[in-house]
């Protein structure tokens, strides 16, 4: 009875199948293979993975359960994957990994050669604008250790113009004017001395990164009766700070080396800015201690003295013809 009642059911069953109006589920229809892809596209949560998968499933089951489904979602959301790959290098690589067989496979592909053009573009754009500026900040710490010399050769050049010796204050020759720049008082009444002052700001490249370097130069003006007398050029250190911005290099005071070094490239650049007036041939004199060079003729005298460990500055000590 049992195995009658069980043919029944099976027949009934076949039966079922065949009526016409009967829903019949697609899982029990289609092959493992088909539902699991088909499960596959429909878990991917990334747009890109389900456009892969939905692929892969149109690939292998042309004629599956889900085609139709499949096929509408794939075409829809394909051409708007392709959409977002134009904007950027990165969607463009994101829809060749996704779908490196895809309908604008070949498209993207393309994409991602003009963007990687474009990128050497802004490369080397970016590689210009950096070495400008690099160029630049060369050419303004090259500009500063430039000035440290320039400022002190004016001074010498001030104080080895004639016309300044026995000149009032108030009425300075253009030269004297010019290293001053407005900073003495028109009228000094009775005062007996004038200072300017410069702090000096310049930068030495080394091997183990910049060192920045401060100098601070000082013309002072001695006056007798109001009228100039005495001219002194100083500072700390200022002749081994002057070589530097002159060499561009890292001067060591305990080095006789650098010592040595630093009295020569003094010497030479100050016996350079005193020959039209004061040449060696007629006005050198022998250097006294301390001093690393000396001139005196036709009313002039020059002391360039090395400052001491007692607090003494580097000084370019000049007197002129009195008037």
């Amino acid at each position: 009875m049992n195995a009658v009642r069980s043919f029944a059911a099976a027949v009934l069953g076949l039966g079922l199948w065949a009526l016409p109006g009967c829903s019949v589920p697609r899982q029990m229809l289609a092959a493992p293979d088909d539902l699991s892809e088909y499960r596959a596209f429909r878990a991917a949560a990334h747009e890109g993975a389900r456009l892969a998968a939905a692929q892969r499933y149109l690939e292998h089951h042309p004629r599956g359960a889900w085609a139709d489904e499949v096929r509408l979602v794939f075409d829809a959301e394909e051409a708007a994957w392709f959409e977002a790959a134009k904007t950027s290098r990165s969607r463009a690589r994101e829809y060749v990994v996704d779908l490196p067989t895809g309908p604008h496979s070949d498209a993207a592909r393309a994409l991602l050669v003009l963007f990687d053009e474009h990128q050497g573009d802004v490369e080397t754009l970016t590689l210009l604008a950096e070495a400008r500026r690099t160029a630049a900040t060369l050419d303004i710490e090259s500009a500063r250790r430039r000035h440290v010399g320039e400022l002190v050769l004016a001074e010498i050049a001030a104080l080895l113009d004639p016309r300044a010796w026995g000149a009032p204050l108030d009425a300075p020759p253009a030269p004297l004017a010019s290293v001053l720049r407005g900073e003495v008082p028109p009228t000094w009444g009775g005062a007996t001395h004038a200072r300017r002052q410069d702090a000096l700001f310049f930068v030495l490249p080394t091997p183990q990164g910049s060192q920045a370097r401060v100098l601070e130069v000082t013309l002072q003006l001695w006056l007798e009766h109001g009228r100039i007398a005495q001219g002194i050029i100083q500072g700390d250190d200022l002749f081994a700070r002057w070589t530097e911005a002159t060499l561009t290099r890292i001067v060591d005071p305990t080095s006789a080396s650098d010592r040595e070094l630093v009295r020569a490239t003094v010497t030479d650049l100050v016996s350079g800015a005193l020959e039209a007036t004061l040449p060696a041939d007629s006005c050198a004199v022998p250097p006294r201690d301390g001093e690393l060079l000396a001139r005196s003729c036709d009313g002039w005298t020059l002391s360039m003295r090395v400052g001491t460990a007692e607090g003494e500055m580097d000084a370019i000590d000049v007197r002129g013809p009195a008037r």
